[in-house]
């Protein structure tokens, strides 16, 4: 019978928290709510520093339901990859965050519906150039309730990583250019 070893259980994480496949600011960004991340801040001075995108929800090969990006400039192949996600699209921001702790996430808030764009557009008022902001999701009629801070100097750190950057790792094999992709294949039964 195995026996735990301390001194291998050290020299093992030594030697997995050492190897490094990228920038090591980069692990561990992930699309979470706000809801659930205390204070935090989103990256940019206005909306032009913000990114609209086109999903669609699909299963992943493990059954989870994921937002895949749509990213196709020829109009009539992007109505073909919405029909073949059974028209599940929806229009969203790409948004930078980061948490009092330090935490970056994305926040990809829907803008599809009048209610949702406004709400979000409040708390984005007054949650870019630093500012700290606390959201929460409240209901399909009331949308996105925000609060501002009352008042702090604390400065956000943020990685090094470009946004390009963090949204490619984000949605590694997630971004939707042709109708070839798995998640589509898998979606309509095998079938593109």
């Amino acid at each position: 019978m195995a026996k735990f070893n301390k001194e291998l259980a050290k020299k093992v994480s030594l030697e997995t928290t050492n190897v490094s496949d990228g920038p090591s600011d980069s692990q561990g960004i992930e699309i979470k709510s706000p809801g659930k991340m205390f204070w935090f801040t989103i990256k940019g001075e206005s909306y032009e520093d913000l990114t609209e995108v086109q999903t669609v929800s699909l299963h992943d090969p493990d059954g989870e339901i994921l937002d895949y990006v749509v990213q196709v400039e020829d109009k009539g192949l992007r109505e073909k990859i919405f029909n073949k996600a059974d028209d599940r699209q929806n229009t969203k921001l790409i948004l930078r965050c980061i948490n009092w702790f330090g935490t970056e996430f994305l926040w990809l808030p829907s803008i599809k519906t009048k209610l949702s764009k406004q709400s979000v557009f409040k708390a984005i008022d007054r949650g870019l150039n630093g500012n700290w902001i606390k959201a929460q999701w409240k209901s399909n009629s009331v949308g996105w309730q925000s609060w501002s801070h009352p008042g702090t100097d604390r400065i956000p750190e943020w990685s090094k990583m470009d946004d390009d950057e963090i949204v490619d790792m984000v949605f590694d094999g997630r971004i939707i250019e042709t109708l070839d992709h798995e998640a589509l294949i898998r979606n309509v039964g095998g079938n593109v």
